[in-house]
């Protein structure tokens, strides 16, 4: 699971940085609110294996400005 142990100026910056697709945006403000992965494929309307590979891609994107 994506954690964000970021303060909001952090994530700002990161989000300043690196592209970040529609949902991507998405994904690290429900995980700000603390949603599930399930909660976020129900409200996005996708799979659950879906959410999965998109916690990936941003998690590889803030894995390479770190």
């Amino acid at each position: 699971m994506l954690k964000l142990n970021f303060t909001k100026a952090e994530l700002e910056d990161i989000k300043q940085k690196i592209f970040l697709s529609e949902i991507q945006e998405k994904i690290i403000e429900y995980r700000l609110k603390d949603y599930s992965r399930v909660k976020m494929a129900e409200l996005e309307r996708v799979s659950l294996s879906t959410i999965d590979r998109e916690i990936n891609k941003i998690s590889k994107k803030i894995f390479k400005i770190m």
